[in-house]
């Protein structure tokens, strides 16, 4: 059996689905092929405790994607029914202390005032300078290699003394920001505690800016959440793509990458079934997966082969799911209406524990990072119900216990009290959790990696985001474009510059790539 499409998208993720819907807008035939049962990739929900629970399996917060121009080139605010909480992020430095993200910007440097008098205008100072500067850093940062007109209306706006500040901080770590900012412990952590969804630590280099640029979002547009689950999010991309005209298929798991004379031409699935890709296939994978699995090592060239042998994976997710017949009982005040509690102590805490997972052990104090989804959208449970999403990074494979208390084993071995270690963490913060528990979902690295083959080592972000995996250098150095070796194969998943997180920007400008490579082809 064998299909004929100008291009073939290999892996349903939210990259992936927007790289098929921007070429069949433009008037490409496109057919996605997706391995599982449901298209989304990491964007996804499911009953996974109890009957009328929702949880979201993976992504589930989407400031970033609203930020994006994806969101508006593909009208998601009108897609998707989205809601929003009055406080969209928040950080817990100790049980009875935490700092708040409002909505309102002055009701944030207000309560950051309360801590110290002089954090709330640094709040201010900060938005005003993200208003001004930062968004238009985004912009560079999310579009293309080389972003040359982003890059002048940055150059424009901040001047050259301020893209020189902007170098430098590039460059900082974010404990020596917010220190330097910021006099109180929750103030600090606030602004500190996006660099939790990442396998940086605080006082690693180049931690300034992905923690910057979460903490910046969710005071500009919050941390919307699809009512429903993040799943309709993925319906609304595979409904783009089949009313542009493409298709998505599910049980179709690609096995092989066809290259002729040097070209990638098709793709062959499990089942034998043969898609021609008359002008392109676009793999929403990783690079290994790709190169290694499903092209083969022998049609690429050895110094492409040994720089895609350097290309790190980042930590895992310890990922637990949490049903529950009430609300959270947090201690400290403002919790109960937030978004994503980041309990994470203060700085010192924070670069213990991303330390200790970087070298293989178990966390003694974990970052965790909570989702309240139902708290804003009360479809998630059944009345009086709510859902709590957390994650938490820890070693792929763990080597040891960083408290000493956990006999070292792999994760079948220590999940169970590891398990007990994050609640103990939670119910320590919000006494009584424990008691509201009506249903519970826990997934290792090696489960996540499983049920996705992208997730390596359980890393949701397709690949460390160190400084030296970033721009230029992801994936590859030199090969940041979304090109690889083989002619007519391009590479869109987040292993590729602008890396993780679902702003399907890796998509859009992988995309961008093709139809620019197919105009010339033609003159």
């Amino acid at each position: 059996m064998s299909d004929d499409v100008d291009a073939v998208v290999i892996g349903s993720g939210p990259n992936g689905l927007v790289a098929a819907a921007t070429l069949a807008r433009a008037g490409w035939s496109v057919t996605v092929l997706e391995r599982n049962a449901v298209a989304g990739g990491a964007v996804r929900s499911d009953a996974l405790t109890q009957p009328g629970y929702v949880h979201d399996t993976h992504s589930a917060f989407y400031g970033l994607l609203h930020a994006s121009p994806v969101f508006a080139d593909l009208d998601l605010g009108r897609r998707v029914n989205w809601a929003r909480h009055e406080v969209p992020v928040s950080a817990v430095v100790d049980p009875h202390t935490a700092a708040l993200c409002h909505r309102d910007v002055d009701r944030t440097a207000a309560g950051l005032a309360a801590f110290d008098p002089l954090d709330g205008p640094a709040w201010l100072d900060l938005q005003h300078w993200w208003t001004r500067v930062g968004t238009r850093f985004l912009r560079v940062m999310l579009s293309p290699l080389p972003s040359t007109g982003p890059a002048l209306r940055l150059l424009r706006t901040a001047g050259v003394r301020g893209m020189l500040e902007l170098a430098k901080t590039q460059l900082e770590p974010v404990e020596t920001f917010v220190r330097n900012d910021f006099r109180s412990a929750a103030a600090r952590a606030l602004v500190a505690a996006g660099i939790s969804h990442t396998d940086l630590g605080v006082d690693a280099t180049g931690s300034t800016p992905p923690a910057l640029i979460l903490c910046m979002l969710a005071q500009q547009v919050g941390m919307p959440v699809p009512v429903g689950g993040a799943g309709r999010l993925a319906d609304a991309l595979v409904a783009l793509v089949e009313e542009a005209g493409g298709s998505v298929r599910v049980n179709a798991e690609v096995t092989r990458v066809v290259v002729e004379h040097g070209r990638a031409t098709a793709v062959v699935t499990a089942d034998g079934t043969t898609v021609r890709a008359g002008r392109a296939v676009l793999a929403d994978t990783g690079p290994a997966r790709l190169c290694s699995g499903l092209v083969g090592e022998d049609h690429l060239p050895p110094s492409y082969l040994a720089q895609l042998r350097r290309f790190r994976y980042g930590t895992g997710i310890f990922k637990l799911d949490l049903a529950l017949d009430g609300q959270v009982p947090w201690q400290a005040e403002g919790l109960d209406r937030c978004a994503v509690v980041h309990v994470v102590g203060d700085l010192d805490t924070m670069a213990r524990s991303a330390f200790e997972s970087r070298r293989g052990l178990l966390p003694a104090e974990p970052l965790l990072v909570v989702g309240q989804q139902s708290v804003a959208d009360p479809t998630r449970a059944p009345a009086g119900g709510h859902t709590l999403w957390v994650e938490t990074h820890v070693p792929p494979v763990p080597l040891g216990d960083g408290a000493g208390l956990i006999p070292p084993g792999p994760w079948p071995q220590v999940c169970d009290a590891f398990l007990d270690r994050v609640l103990d963490r939670l119910d320590r913060h919000a006494p009584g959790l424990r008691g509201r528990i009506v249903g519970t979902a826990v997934r290792t690295p090696p489960d996540l990696e499983a049920e996705n083959p992208n997730l390596v080592g359980g890393d949701l972000g397709a690949g460390s985001i160190a400084i030296d995996q970033q721009l230029v250098f992801r994936p590859v150095a030199g090969w940041f474009r979304y090109d690889t070796p083989v002619k007519g194969l391009y590479l869109c998943s987040a292993s590729a510059h602008p890396g993780g997180g679902v702003h399907g920007m890796v998509g859009r400008n992988c995309a961008y790539r093709v139809l620019a490579r197919a105009r010339l082809r033609r003159t």
